[in-house]
């Protein structure tokens, strides 16, 4: 079945409707035909509510579906009932079911939902309010019958919460309900009959107007744990007719519209080989610092295919030593220095070692005025104003006095708006970044800090991680290209691979356990249950042989 949107009519401000409930409810009218050729056959039943209730089974409408439609699967036809009864277009009687899945049996009966509760109905909206006053009429009526379940109890304190200045509100309106429900006169189509005529209304009409609004609930407010069908989305911000005259076009549109193109047609426009040559260019020198395109880069072990978090550790924001390819990425240019943090921390060290680190103190603080709280625009510029640009500041910044004229005349236009507040310094920081660019970035370079820097990045102790838990010992591990490491081997492996010769006594004997050369003193060489499993069927003299090796090699 196909879903298509339905033309959005202007003065609607719900949201357009989809063309399928209009097909449901196209199939519904077809099923509810008096005629017992084309519509579904009814029949009452002794041991419901009253013998006038009439209701059919879920055999009655899968058999339905597929005589209707020719569906030959029995399994697609109780998909499609399901539907039906999901969206509330029909109900089952018994509300003790934990779900509305139709299946092809006489398990469950079910009736017609009134058109006054289908969804997306213009006087049947299911909102906050309404909801509250159902409860509140079903607490007010008989507990046995009409009690809440334990959900609709929390909900409706909840409710009773938000709604707190209309609680009167919803009482009265719940109690008039309830009055015209015993008198007869209440139905939700607002078709309010004569005291002597309701007083001749059947016992079962109450019943079912019951059975039409519980259900109509239980689609809308469903209970934990099941399926919510009528679920809208956010909320629009404009309504349609809104909508509708943005789109009407004025003179003053057309003029901004032609220039806007004018400007569009003086820019200059590279050619497409230069685009291509310089796109190129940047992926081939960027490639090495990706790890999806460079294994190389997700060193010292790739996150996407284990699961060791070793290198978003060794990547996270502030780290005591960085990696190699952290490091070489920041000579590259300016601009990847400053959007690390870990970088231009370095390199605010590095500027307070040549006296000028109120230049980005001072860039800093623009940043974060730019993107921080409107509320906060006012107090950041008049700190700012006073730290680095005021006569005798405590941090004055090195600017022209054309950048400093230019500033403070923005500031006196943009006063009392604090959204163009946010962008009165950007000639002051235009100006001091390209001088930290031109000036100290070439410096920091060559300067010992980040020379160190790299070399310590190069010779970083890695803590190898065995088993995907705890940290073996730390282990000096380069980033850069190395041999793949060998798989352990077997007992077996160990046995056929050892230097019985004696030339090579370290690899004469693999334990179990990884060891270091400050505790290979404390082993114990005394054949242990767990090594004499390992040792099992090797020679006495070979295993003599062995310890002889390994004191040997303690001993020098």
């Amino acid at each position: 079945m196909t879903v298509q949107r339905e033309v959005m009519a202007v003065d609607q401000d719900s949201k357009p409707r989809l063309s399928v409930f209009s097909k449901m409810e196209k199939m519904i009218v077809a099923m509810a035909k008096a005629d017992n050729e084309n519509g579904i056959v009814m029949r009452a039943k002794r041991n419901l509510f009253s013998d006038q209730i009439q209701s059919f089974s879920g055999c009655d409408i899968v058999d339905w579906l597929k005589r209707q439609y020719n569906i030959t699967d029995v399994k697609e036809a109780c998909y499609l009932a399901t539907n039906l009864c999901q969206y509330g277009y029909i109900y089952p009687i018994d509300f003790k079911l934990s779900s509305y899945t139709v299946k092809y049996d006489r398990s469950a009966e079910y009736r017609f939902q009134a058109p006054y509760f289908w969804p997306f109905r213009k006087d049947g909206t299911a909102d906050s309010i309404k909801y509250a006053i159902y409860l509140q009429k079903r607490s007010l009526r008989n507990k046995q019958k009409h009690g809440l379940e334990p959900y609709e109890q929390e909900a409706f304190d909840k409710l009773l919460k938000v709604f707190a200045d209309k609680k009167e509100f919803i009482e009265k309106q719940a109690r008039e309900q309830v009055r015209m429900t015993k008198a007869g006169l209440y139905f939700y189509g607002h078709q309010v009959t004569s005291v002597s005529e309701a007083k001749k209304q059947r016992r079962t009409e109450k019943i079912l107007l019951d059975l039409q609004e519980r259900a109509f609930w239980r689609v809308h407010r469903p209970r934990p744990g099941c399926i919510q069908t009528m679920e809208e989305g956010p909320k629009r911000y404009f309504q349609p007719s809104q909508m509708a005259a943005r789109r009407r076009k004025n003179k003053d549109t057309y003029r901004a519209e032609i220039k806007f193109l004018k400007k569009a047609l003086e820019k200059p426009k590279p050619k497409l080989s230069k685009v291509l040559e310089s796109y190129l260019t940047w992926n081939e020198q960027y490639q090495e610092y990706d790890p999806f395109l460079d294994q190389n880069a997700a060193l010292p072990s790739n996150p996407w295919i284990s699961d060791d978090t070793l290198f978003w550790e060794a990547n996270d924001t502030l780290v005591k030593i960085p990696t190699e390819l952290r490091v070489k990425k920041w000579a590259i240019s300016f601009f990847n220095l400053m959007k690390d943090e870990q970088g231009s921390h370095e390199f605010e060290v590095f500027l307070s070692t040549e006296y000028s680190q109120e230049n980005i103190r001072f860039w800093k603080e623009v940043e974060d005025m730019k993107h921080g709280p409107r509320s906060m625009i006012e107090e950041s510029v008049n700190r700012i104003t006073s730290e680095f640009l005021s006569n005798n500041a405590p941090r004055e910044i090195n600017i022209d006095s054309k950048t400093l004229e230019t500033v403070n005349r923005n500031k006196e236009e943009m006063k009392g708006k604090p959204e163009s507040l946010r962008y009165i310094f950007d000639p002051a920081q235009e100006h001091i970044y390209l001088l930290m660019k031109k000036d100290s970035y070439p410096r920091f370079l060559r300067s010992d800090q980040y020379i160190n820097l790299k070399e310590m990045a190069h010779n970083q102790p890695i803590k190898k991680r065995f088993f995907g838990f705890g940290s073996g010992k730390t282990q000096i591990k380069r980033q850069t290209p190395s041999p793949k490491l060998k798989r352990r081997s077997t007992s077996s492996e160990r046995e056929a691979n050892s230097d019985i010769s004696g030339d090579s006594p370290i690899h004469s004997i693999t334990p179990m356990h990884s060891y270091s050369t400050g505790n290979l003193k404390d082993m114990d060489m005394k054949q242990t249950p767990s090594s004499s499993r390992f040792l099992k069927g090797s020679d006495s003299s070979l295993l003599k042989r062995k310890k002889f090796n390994l004191l040997k090699v303690i001993a020098e």
